[in-house]
């Protein structure tokens, strides 16, 4: 009788750990069909240090889109006085598409938007909104990028 309730507890462990090792791991963004068309990637970068609020790049987009991702990523941060923000904004016009800024904590580490309007009008004017706080803020190497699918 031990042997078989050995036996079977081997049995459901080794099942349960297979179905986690089998399982694929689940993307953070949504892994769109190569016969999808349209979808594009704007990556926006800053080779420099920013140092203060800004808007650093604003630009036209030339057709209807429908946004499929934001993403921030900052080589380095300033943290030394502890009480320093980060945060990055994108617009179209003077609304913001994202739910709310995306918060940089870390550097070298890539931060996900959460999008609110999903879709962008043809010839609307985009805007990269970097927002700093506290003593001494700094960041540098910034990129944003944008994944998009052409609508029109």
């Amino acid at each position: 009788m031990q042997r078989i309730k050995r036996g079977l507890i081997l049995a459901v462990v080794m099942a349960l750990v297979a179905a986690f090792v089998a399982a694929p791991a689940g993307a953070a963004t949504t892994n769109y069909s190569e016969t999808v068309t349209g979808i594009q990637i704007v990556p926006i970068t800053f080779s420099r240090t920013i140092t203060a609020s800004a808007t650093p790049a604003t630009f036209r987009i030339p057709f209807k889109a429908q946004v499929l991702g934001v993403s921030v990523h900052a080589k380095s941060i300033d943290t030394v006085d502890g009480d320093e923000t980060y945060s990055v904004d994108v617009k179209e016009g003077s609304a913001s598409i994202l739910s709310s800024a995306i918060s940089i904590a870390a550097a070298g580490t890539i931060y996900e938007g959460t999008i609110s309007d999903k879709y962008i009008a043809d010839e609307a004017t985009v805007s990269v909104v970097v927002t700093l706080g506290g003593t001494t803020p700094s960041l540098t190497d910034l990129t944003v990028i944008l994944t998009i699918r052409r609508t029109n």
